[in-house]
């Protein structure tokens, strides 16, 4: 992906080139974290940086995908509870969720587990009813 300022506007305005020929005019922040800049945008798809094995960048919020329906957190670490409850699958223990990775391997989530949703790999999260001998 590649990335340019817009001649005119600021900063704080780059274009993003992406898949296909369409370009995206996207908000950014520069922040520094020890002496480093770090690029902060909007929203990232995590789907869409797994699926192309990049790490997601740094973003005010996250866009995943649970099951078939796509949610937004604000929030870079959620717990496996959050991801549940955002997806509506309620009560949350009658539930499992798993993470599937790049390369299609599934990694079981937690209800207390941490996910930081900036992870290098995650795709998607599946969830799965639990019968009633498990839980």
């Amino acid at each position: 992906m590649n990335t340019h300022t817009v001649p005119g506007t600021p900063e704080a305005e780059v274009i993003l080139e992406g898949r296909g020929a369409s370009e995206v005019l996207v908000e950014v922040e520069v922040l520094q974290d020890h002496g480093h800049e770090v690029i902060v945008i909007d929203i990232v798809d995590i789907e869409e940086c797994g699926r192309d094995n990049r790490p997601p960048p740094h973003a005010h919020r996250y866009k995943v995908k649970i099951d078939h329906n796509y949610f937004v957190f604000d929030r870079r670490v959620v717990t496996g509870r959050e991801i549940l409850e955002r997806a509506g699958k309620i009560p949350v223990t009658k539930y499992e969720l798993e993470k599937r990775m790049h390369g299609g391997h599934y990694v079981a989530v937690g209800l207390e587990e941490k996910v930081d949703l900036g992870q290098h790999g995650i795709e998607v999260f599946e969830t799965f009813p639990l019968d009633e001998t498990e839980g």
